[in-house]
């Protein structure tokens, strides 16, 4: 017979981890930080060649009954014990450093080799240089490689935090000589080295001159030059840059529209288009994200900052959201978490100004807002909505003002005079999707329930005159207006599939072009804007578009896109029809600036269909 009980081995851990519990049948007793932990010699000797040498040699301790342990917390031997009764490795965040040291003396390698992944997993701005010198401590290599790629991600942010001056000399050398770092100009690294030197002068403007190894002499400012000069003339050493004129790859960033759509299904990722070369890419999303409930703001030197719900299923069936803010890691197209809103919030207003992030409406009040300070990452509140607003709050910046755009009415939030005012109320009670466009904010229905024979407008609102005013009639099933360089785009799909006919669908993107001079929409016969995503725009209530400088070779690949990008329609067959089977050779995509010409094609002016 050959029979084996599975359940044999969890068994037998769960009575020895009771008997421990209950002190029988222990021959050992561990004395940490004045904490006695009884325990069984064969248990240790199984899971740690540590104790197992000291047990099996003629070390003293071989034979004692009590032994003392130095260099490991009480609480790290607590979790290290737990792990070699049960399996289960569980500790607390602050915890997991003096888990990972005590595992690396035990000799315990799936405890140092998971609280290492654990430490990658959750770098951050603020303890990236903590986990690099202690992970060098410690020679963990890959950990080392990994809080350096890190920091190079967002060296920026790294650069201005207290821990920053603590780097040694050869690592912050290290970091000062990659290309990968995520900066937008050779000043910026400049001014970090300076301030490491400044930390303590006295001991490190030696090091000055082996600093300016790693500074790119082409790409620095002449002001930083000279004070660079200034400060090695004193202590009379020779200067000598880098001879590299390579970019650092936050600088050579590729402007790109990103399309961010409110979605039935769930989206794991975001079409990235170059109008330039009519190029393709995925910008990657949180996973389990609720697509109807984020929103998306872009900086100025083009961070991206998302709010949202994360949707995970309970082992009884039933869903949870939690309420998530994140920041987006252009090197290793990920989205980092940061602190979380005081109030959580759903399809929230979400706009960047002078610095501070606003979060408008989406709670449960409806008129709450507050602001995010990305250096000290922290959340206040500000001065709530005069009235209440919906969910579907569309927020907007012009010039040092803030507005909340809502069917429920309108609203303007000074940030100097730190106060709402009531502003005009939009034509139409609309659910709207907004840009701002020389000067004034445009707003067109987002809200998909009126249906493709209803008639809607682009409203234009003017703050010096408080008045709106509209454009249209246009008629579509989805729409989005969009600003790409000096110009504002509207896009409408038009869903024309025939009820009788369905071997082709024949969804359609139409582009208009807006004429300022002529406050019309001309529509555009050759050359687009954005990609051909008709079907993946129409499966969206609303859709943002926003321009960011992003790493084209960082970004995720489009076979989400492909049936869209391909071709016109595709058969029952699963065939395509039309197209092209590579996006490369896609037609030209380029932008088309605003024309001087006086169009005098009614069709073309009025921004009707072909």
């Amino acid at each position: 017979m050959d029979v084996t009980n599975h359940a044999h081995s969890n068994s037998v851990l769960r009575e020895l981890n009771e008997l421990r519990g209950r002190a029988e049948l222990t021959d050992v007793v561990l004395e940490v930080e004045g904490r006695s932990f009884p325990c069984h010699r064969a248990v240790l000797a199984s899971c740690s060649p540590y104790f197992r040498t000291m047990f099996t040699s003629g070390y003293a301790e071989a034979k004692q009954e009590r032994i003392s342990i130095q260099d490991v917390s009480e609480v790290a031997m607590a979790t290290i014990l737990d792990y070699a009764y049960t399996g289960c490795l569980r500790t607390e965040p602050d915890q997991v450093q003096a888990v990972m040291s005590a595992a690396r003396l035990l000799q315990l390698d799936f405890v140092g080799r998971k609280t290492a992944e654990y430490m990658k997993d959750r770098l951050d701005v603020s303890n990236c240089v903590d986990v690099l010198m202690y992970a060098d401590m410690l020679a963990d290599c890959g950990l080392v490689k990994a809080s350096k790629r890190y920091m190079a991600s967002r060296f920026d942010q790294v650069a201005i935090q207290p821990s920053f001056v603590q780097l040694p000399l050869n690592h912050l050398q290290s970091l000062l000589d990659r290309d990968d770092l995520m900066t937008n100009l050779e000043d910026n690294v400049v001014q970090a080295a300076l301030r490491w030197v400044d930390f303590n002068q006295e001991d490190r403007l030696q090091h000055l001159s082996t600093l300016c190894k790693s500074l790119r002499q082409s790409l620095i400012s002449s002001k930083l030059c000279a004070e660079i000069e200034s400060k090695l003339l004193s202590i009379d050493s020779t200067l000598v840059y880098s001879d590299s004129t390579t970019q650092r790859l936050g600088q050579v960033r590729t402007e790109l529209q990103i399309f961010l759509r409110q979605a039935i299904s769930k989206d794991d990722s975001a079409p990235c288009y170059d109008p330039s070369t009519g190029r393709l890419y995925a910008m990657n999303m949180p996973e389990n994200l609720d697509s109807f409930s984020r929103s998306v703001t872009v900086t100025c030197d083009g961070e991206l900052y998302l709010a949202g719900d994360i949707v995970t299923k309970r082992e009884t069936g039933m869903y949870d959201k939690q309420k998530k803010f994140y920041q987006y890691n252009h090197l290793l197209n990920t989205w980092e978490p940061r602190r979380g809103m005081t109030t959580p919030r759903a399809r929230c207003g979400l706009v960047y100004l002078n610095g501070y992030i606003y979060a408008l409406g989406g709670d449960d009040t409806k008129e709450t807002a507050e602001r995010y300070d990305p250096s000290s990452d922290e959340w206040t509140s500000i001065p709530p909505i005069p009235h209440p607003v919906s969910s579907e709050v569309s927020g907007m910046t012009l010039n040092d003002s803030i507005y909340a755009l809502s069917k429920e009415g309108c609203y303007c939030f000074n940030t100097t005079e730190n106060k709402w005012s009531k502003i005009a109320d939009m034509l139409q009670k609309m659910h709207p999707q907004a840009v701002t466009y020389q000067g004034c904010i445009y707003c067109i229905d987002s809200n998909d329930d009126c249906g493709s024979n209803s008639s809607r407008y682009v409203e234009m609102y003017n703050p010096e005159t408080d008045e709106w005013k509209r454009t249209g009639p246009f008629f579509f099933d989805t729409a989005t207006l969009m600003t790409y360089g000096k110009t504002l785009y509207l896009l409408t799909v038009h869903n024309g599939d025939d009820a009788d006919e369905r071997e082709v669908d024949r969804t359609t993107l139409v582009i208009r072009q807006y004429q300022p001079k002529t406050d019309s929409w001309l529509l555009l016969r050759e050359g687009r804007p954005v990609p051909p995503l008709a079907r993946w725009l129409n499966l969206s209530c609303s859709t943002d578009c926003l321009t960011v400088r992003m790493i084209q070779s960082f970004l995720g690949n489009t076979k989400a896109y492909k049936r869209d990008y391909r071709g016109v329609g595709r058969r029952r067959d699963g065939s395509y029809r039309g197209g092209s089977s590579d996006s490369s050779d896609s037609d030209d995509l380029s932008d088309q600036e605003d024309s001087d010409e006086d169009d005098s094609d009614e069709d073309r002016q009025s921004g009707t269909d072909d």
